[in-house]
């Protein structure tokens, strides 16, 4: 997708529009996640839920360019898990998330450079997404990330 929006106007309705494509695909996952296996540098069995894809499209930035990006690549979470280069994974941070295990990173260039963050629930084993970040924020995030495959 080429996206040539003019103005930070634009690129907010624009934003807003896949966002709101996205909360109805959201719905459709009510009491239906979607679930499968995945190896992309590690192998993974994934659940993505509407609380999930929420979450997502909730966490905006003050670039609205990223932020047409990101819930575009959110309408198709799966396909961003398979075509994703594969970052590593780094330790949750003390006090924080205790219900996830670790954080695993997909990278993705699509206009922008972007990350898939995805977590691990500990007491499940599953891999649940959780936000699509920008490469400044996955910078701030990557310090403690691990290349080789998590334990």
């Amino acid at each position: 997708m080429n996206i040539d929006l003019s103005s930070n106007d634009e690129l907010y309705a624009e934003s807003r529009r896949l966002r709101d494509e996205v909360l109805l695909i959201a719905e459709q996952l009510k009491d239906n996640p979607i679930r499968f296996t995945l190896t992309n540098g590690i192998t993974m069995d994934v659940e993505i839920t509407k609380s999930d894809l929420k979450t997502i499209v909730g966490k905006n930035t003050q670039d609205n360019h990223f932020n047409v990006v990101k819930n575009m690549l959110a309408k198709d979470i799966p396909w961003l898990m398979e075509h994703g280069h594969y970052e590593g994974w780094r330790p949750v941070v003390a006090g924080k998330h205790p219900e996830t295990a670790f954080f695993a990173y997909f990278s993705h260039e699509q206009n922008v450079k972007v990350y898939l963050c995805v977590r691990k629930i500990r007491n499940t084993g599953l891999f649940k997404p959780y936000a699509i970040i920008d490469q400044k924020t996955f910078e701030v995030e990557s310090m403690h990330l691990e290349t080789k495959k998590p334990d």
